[in-house]
């Protein structure tokens, strides 16, 4: 966790101080190939991340393909939870966003 502002850009302001820029977030498109699990008390989106994906950090990718905000790691109790097949699309797609700035 202390690495955590390491790759976020920043910038100067009008009065010379440093601040950051807001991470940007791509859409997730929806797939056939996509899986769907019933969200139970137990799950986490880092959790289920981590099965899936192989990267516990990669949460975000299922809190966004289902419009579900960043504010917790937990879905809603028995939400249907989308879980994109390709999450190499979704980083691809937010490392372009957050380059070039």
């Amino acid at each position: 966790m202390a690495r955590r502002y390491e790759d976020i850009q920043t910038q100067k302001t009008l009065s010379g101080k440093l601040g950051y820029l807001p991470t940007l977030y791509p859409s997730v498109t929806l797939s056939n190939e996509d899986y769907y699990i019933i969200a139970r008390d137990q799950d986490r989106m880092d959790l289920v991340a981590q099965d899936y994906f192989g990267d516990s950090t990669l949460w975000w990718v299922i809190a966004i393909a289902n419009d579900l905000p960043g504010d917790t790691m937990y879905p809603p109790l028995g939400f249907q939870l989308r879980i994109p097949s390709n999450a190499s699309r979704a980083i691809s797609e937010f490392e372009q966003l957050n380059s070039n700035r």
